[in-house]
């Protein structure tokens, strides 16, 4: 059974069974309403009669006076102590209520009785006869006339719940065939997606604001993500089979070249080591950041918090400086620490990366200058190197794009032209922004711009 026939089905019955519930409840009450009041109709006249018998008892026989109390369709009786009976005092219409059993009562009773299934209110009182005796006065009267109104009222209620049940029925349809819309179109859209290949995005009512939009929302956010993700596994692969091609075929020609010559040139064995290492470091750095862009930004576990970028430059230039042997100064201009919101490691992570870049491309001094500006703080990694053409500097963050290549590899520098793509999308997912400025044959200066934290924690002073 399909969900749209389940939530039909279920949504039906539920409103059939409320319905008939309800009315059954209007009914059942509105009938003991009826009858109460009957009963205490019936009571209050055989509380007349007792009344009436007592005053009028002197002058007027007493079954001449139950006479005059006999009601239109019911029944007087008085029954003595011993069990007997006087008189019944009825109508033409109700003798068959003489026939009814009877017992002596010696305290108010009332009760309703069916007779040849029509409803009657019997009423016994006690009553004091005019000879000292105390006698029950039963008087039992037709009801009929409410039973006609109860029958009445089922013929509407049941009429009403037909009626209903019409209209129930079509709206249970017609929320059915609306909450399994959007099910039916995500089906249709995911067979679309497995028979073309080609991601799609469920078309939704703008002004909608319920569930089911809500789950067509998380339905598009999802197709996003693995659009997202489908795009990224294929620039990977793309790239890597593609950037890693070079550096193979060096290690390989060089491994050749090792197993023809090696051992008896040993000016070729050092080439070619040298060569195999260069191009095996390169090949891991470049395969390291191809899997750093491959995640997504989510997957990266950023941890924003205050961190010391005072401490952390210093600490990164120092450990630069003895890993590569070059000279790095570290500068700020305001003394002890400078405390900003980002993620240590990944901060970390492009500073390392904006200095590799500086060292490539420039042979002096490199230098780390750090400064506060309002609410932002600025790192600012400064080189005296090669520069980078003002048409060229809007490409220097796109993947395996490289400055002038016969310029920088005549320098020895070569790089994979992943690194400043791998610390822009560092930036964007720590909150922070990098900005490059450059002058061709003067240098170039990357600054990374960090959202500034109210810290109270023990300046540093920098080393």
């Amino acid at each position: 059974m399909s969900l749209r026939s389940k939530i039909y089905g279920y949504s039906s019955v539920l409103f059939a069974v409320l319905l008939i519930a309800v009315n059954l409840s209007v009914y059942l009450v509105f009938e003991r309403i009826s009858i109460n009041n009957e009963i205490r109709r019936v009571e209050a006249e055989a509380e007349s009669i007792v009344t009436g018998v007592r005053q009028s008892a002197d002058s007027i026989p007493p079954d001449d006076l139950l006479r005059a109390y006999a009601p239109v369709n019911g029944m007087l009786r008085i029954v003595h102590e011993d069990g007997s009976s006087s008189p019944v005092t009825t109508t033409g219409t109700s003798e068959r209520l003489s026939k009814l059993p009877y017992q002596y009562e010696n305290k108010t009773k009332s009760e309703y009785v069916q007779v040849d299934q029509i409803g009657y209110v019997r009423v016994s009182m006690p009553l004091i006869w005019p000879d000292g005796e105390v006698v029950n006065l039963q008087v039992t009267q037709s009801v009929a006339e409410t039973e006609g109104g109860l029958a009445t009222l089922r013929t509407v209620l049941v009429i009403v719940t037909i009626v209903a049940l019409i209209p129930a029925a079509v709206s249970s349809r017609i929320l059915a065939n609306r909450m399994a819309r959007p099910i039916q179109q995500m089906t249709r859209t995911m067979s679309d997606i497995q028979a073309s290949g080609q991601f799609k995005r469920l078309p939704l009512e703008e002004k909608s604001k319920d569930e089911l939009h809500t789950m067509g929302q998380t339905f598009n956010r999802m197709i996003e993500l693995l659009e997202s993700n489908f795009e990224r596994q294929e620039r990977f692969v793309s790239d890597a089979s593609h950037e890693l091609k070079t550096p193979l075929t060096i290690i390989e020609s060089y491994a050749s070249l090792l197993k023809r010559r090696g051992k008896e040139r040993p000016e070729v064995f050092d080439e070619a080591v040298e060569a195999i290492l260069s191009e095996s470091v390169r090949m891991r750095e470049m395969t390291e950041q191809l899997l750093m862009l491959a995640k997504q930004s989510e997957q990266w576990n950023v941890q924003l918090q205050p961190v010391d970028i005072a401490e952390l430059a210093t600490a990164s230039t120092r450990a630069f400086r003895e890993a590569y042997h070059r000279e790095v100064r570290c500068y700020s201009d305001t003394p002890g620490s400078i405390w900003a919101i980002s993620d240590e490691s990944k901060l970390k992570q492009m500073l390392f990366i904006l200095l590799d870049n500086a060292r490539k491309y420039s042979e002096d001094a490199i230098e780390v200058k750090l400064d506060t500006r309002g609410e932002r703080c600025r790192i600012r990694i400064v080189d005296k190197g090669i520069g980078i053409h003002e048409e060229e500097l809007a490409k220097v963050f796109d993947r395996f794009y490289q400055v002038d290549v016969s310029r920088t590899r005549s320098r020895g520098a070569r790089g994979s032209g992943l690194g400043l793509s791998l610390a822009k999308e560092l930036a964007g997912a720590v909150g922070a922004q990098i900005e490059l400025t450059s002058t061709e044959g003067v240098g170039t200066e990357a600054c990374i711009i960090l959202p500034r934290s109210e810290s109270d924690s023990p300046d540093r002073p920098l080393s």
